[in-house]
């Protein structure tokens, strides 16, 4: 990110060195959790979470491989028991995180099984490494255009940002093993759609 600006590069991070490297640290950490807030392979899991009585839902302590939950969602919907709709959740602050039922303003819930995705930010380290090319190009460009904003270096730095950002959305439709049929919900239903299982049909054999 320095050598992008045309700035000297540094050997020693954990003392400080100077604002320059701040910025770009602080810069670094910012687009990457951007970049993993989308939801990637490597930091997008669904886990069964199962309470026998009514309590909280944990989303786990972070550890040595990543740093926190970004977000968390039902991937199965779940009836509200005071509203007649699905219930909306987020994740709170707590240590660990807990997934906090939105719709009735409790962190508690029904003793049950309750499926949740949960995306991840992931330390740098535990990133592959397609996912690190493609924030450290992103990176780069907004770090010179902040420090020197020089429209040629942009547009020479624009192009290994396209070149990083689709080989990382290639490399994570690889890993995930989408088709054009399973990657979509909408596509899959309308591929197995018909009058004997799906409820919009019910009346279609009268």
């Amino acid at each position: 990110m320095l050598l992008a600006s045309g700035e000297s590069l540094v050997a020693d991070l954990n003392e400080a060195s100077g604002i320059d490297t701040g910025i770009a640290e602080f810069l670094l950490g910012q687009v990457s959790m951007s970049h993993q807030l989308r939801g990637q392979f490597d930091n997008k899991i669904v886990k069964k979470i199962t309470l026998t009585a009514t309590g909280t839902i944990q989303l786990g302590y972070p550890n040595a491989d990543y740093e926190g939950v970004l977000s968390a969602s039902l991937v199965v919907p779940v009836m509200s028991t005071v509203l007649n709709c699905s219930i909306q959740s987020r994740v709170t602050e707590a240590n660990p995180p807990e997934l906090y039922n939105m719709t009735d303003q409790t962190n508690l819930w029904a003793a049950g099984d309750y499926y949740v995705e949960i995306i991840a930010l992931l330390n740098w380290e535990n990133l592959d490494t397609s996912s690190q090319r493609a924030i450290l190009a992103e990176a780069m460009r907004k770090y010179q255009m902040m420090t020197q904003g020089d429209q040629y270096t942009d547009r020479l730095l624009a192009e290994d940002q396209a070149i990083a950002k689709i080989k990382s959305k290639a490399d994570n439709v690889n890993d995930s093993q989408w088709n054009i049929l399973w990657s979509n919900p909408t596509a899959r239903e309308a591929v197995y759609r018909n009058m004997y299982t799906n409820p919009r049909y019910w009346n279609g054999g009268v």
